[in-house]
């Protein structure tokens, strides 16, 4: 009966995430505002076939590459003064690149969306469903960890891939929501409020 119990308010609290996903990315923009195209695309586009040669993946410029084992202290100094040069000037880019053809099934992106939502809240409900604290401060609870979230998978691109201070701030005020909404679900129906004895205690 418990597990069922975990097992529908999981799903109910993904559709509740997915359902703020698609208002965040397509009625609010907030995302978008910040995403910028380049210049002569088509150029652009022939330079990255004819160069992302390992196909599809991350790719950086400049690339710190490493030097031939039979390289000397002289060029392995050279190439990474080189390369810190070519970064501290830029251009600098992180990005990744699909330098052929992919068909894109939005029904398959969806439901690999949905699942995502799925598994977390039904770790996020697993975890309140041992916990004897108020129903709002379970909710607090799972905004706190999307908090969490953000610190450990958006912070990070901003200290060490220059991802834009506007993009984190985003990115971090969404994965809160996100899981606030979420957790005004799980909340609902996984943990206990305290009782008198626990108060005693």
């Amino acid at each position: 009966m418990e597990e069922m119990k975990l097992i529908l308010s999981a799903l109910l609290a993904a559709a509740v995430c997915f359902l703020w996903g698609y208002f965040s990315w397509t009625v609010l923009g907030w995302h978008q505002n910040s995403i910028q195209g380049f210049h002569d695309e088509e150029k652009l586009t022939e330079m990255i076939r004819k160069s992302a040669l390992a196909g599809h993946g991350t790719y950086v410029l400049p690339f710190n590459q490493e030097p031939l084992k039979i390289a000397t202290i002289d060029e392995k100094r050279e190439m990474e003064e080189a390369y810190k040069k070519a970064y501290t000037n830029g251009p600098y880019v992180r990005a990744v690149v699909r330098p052929g053809k992919r068909e894109v099934k939005m029904s398959t992106q969806m439901a690999y969306s949905y699942g995502r939502s799925f598994l977390a809240a039904l770790m996020l409900g697993g975890l309140l469903s041992i916990t004897t604290i108020p129903y709002l401060a379970r909710v607090l609870v799972c905004a706190g960890l999307g908090l969490f979230a953000g610190l450990v998978a958006e912070v990070p691109l901003w200290i060490w891939f220059e991802s834009p201070g506007r993009d984190l701030a985003v990115n971090m005020v969404d994965h809160v929501i996100e899981w606030a909404l979420g957790g005004l679900v799980l909340a609902a129906f996984l943990g206990n409020d305290p009782t008198a004895a626990h108060d005693r205690v």
